[in-house]
């Protein structure tokens, strides 16, 4: 299978092994699905190949950080800990040039301080052993050719030696689930992705050229505790515990596997038919715990029809995410409007009854 510019690596002559292991400790999961997967002899080939020393080696990883909105929930994005503790397992072989990398979202268009390294702090990154990169911040121009021509691109990003998307386990009701190819949408630049992304251009076609010009070397989804339903990808009030790590060095593959575990057809959602037109999927070797999430709830047939047709309307669809959207005391609204701000307060109490039954 020829795949365009490089961007997938494909081991084991075309066939590609993603790992999903479900356990209790979700430290030694990830130990266990890191080494099973070829997590280290994929960084190793990498880092012989850049004839550059260890410290100067950039190990950029991109999580789930920018939907964070609740010091309880951590369905939403990608958990620290594990972050953290591949981080260190890093370090203590001997890379010390890591990077976490995320950029503004249009959350930060909605309520105050979400700034990247406040929402960092607040989900529980430390940023001992790493730092904390703001995308928007240092954003640089990039010409992509194709759809997205000639745009910008965050030089941590763009200079990383060695990308990982560690991806959360979600529903997305615009692309029924957000995983690994998914996760990289975030390292675009822009903050008012609503607009920028949504409105003014295709947010899927625009991530499948960042994935292009950017390969990405390996995908981990974090699945040990999951958000579904509708709203997965802002919220869940009563979040699944799925137990599960999936990992693999082809993003595409390891989403075909994850959407798989929650029991949807892979090619229902825009960003994976695009990922395979795009980058093809290999034979996928698929090892450990393939089993559908119990109790599961995939997002309805053709919602995202309905609102990627209705993200035009700009000012309607965007007031409606404002009013969607849980946010804690530490993250104030812009908005002052004491009608809006009591419409929000409505529809997020019929939210949060309607995710309690789901």
């Amino acid at each position: 299978m020829i795949l365009a510019a490089g961007v997938i690596e494909i081991t084991n002559g075309g066939i590609t092994k993603v790992v999903a292991r479900k356990g209790e400790d979700k430290f030694s999961l990830l130990e266990q699905v890191l080494e099973e997967s070829g997590f280290w002899e994929s960084l190793e080939k990498r880092f012989l190949e850049s004839n550059k020393t260890k410290n100067e080696f950039l190990i950029a990883i991109k999580p789930n950080m920018m939907m964070a909105y609740s010091r309880t929930d951590k369905s939403v994005i990608t958990d620290p800990e594990l972050v953290e503790y591949l981080v260190n397992h890093l370090t203590g072989r001997g890379y010390t040039n890591i990077a976490l990398v995320e950029s503004k979202n249009t959350y930060g268009v909605w309520f105050k301080n979400r700034e990247v390294d406040r929402v960092a702090a607040f989900s529980g990154y430390t940023g001992k052993n790493y730092r904390i990169v703001d995308l928007t911040g240092e954003a640089v121009a990039y010409d992509y050719g194709g759809y997205l021509g000639a745009y910008f691109v965050g030089k941590t990003w763009k200079d990383a030696d060695f990308r990982v998307s560690f991806a959360k386990n979600k529903t997305h009701f615009q692309c029924y689930f957000t995983l690994c190819v998914k996760n990289i949408y975030g390292t675009t630049p822009e903050e008012n992705k609503f607009l920028e992304y949504h409105r003014d251009r295709e947010f899927d076609l625009v991530t499948i050229d960042m994935l292009k010009a950017f390969p990405v070397h390996f995908g981990i989804i974090d699945a040990t505790v999951s958000s579904d339903g509708v709203m997965g990808l802002k919220a869940d009030y009563s979040p699944k515990y799925t137990k599960t790590i999936i990992a693999g060095p082809d993003i595409v593959a390891v989403d075909q596997v994850g959407a798989e575990k929650m029991g949807i057809d892979p090619m229902k959602s825009r960003f994976h038919r695009f990922a395979v037109q795009e980058f093809g999927l290999p034979d996928i070797e698929r090892t450990g715990d393939m089993s559908v999430y119990p109790d599961w709830d995939n997002v309805p047939e053709h919602l995202d029809d309905f609102f990627n047709l209705g993200e035009e309307w700009h000012g309607f669809f965007n007031f409606m995410g404002f009013v969607s959207a849980e946010m804690d005391p530490s993250f104030p609204p812009r908005m002052r409007s004491r009608l809006v701000l009591g419409i929000r307060r409505m529809f997020l109490s019929i939210l949060k009854l309607i995710s309690r039954y789901e």
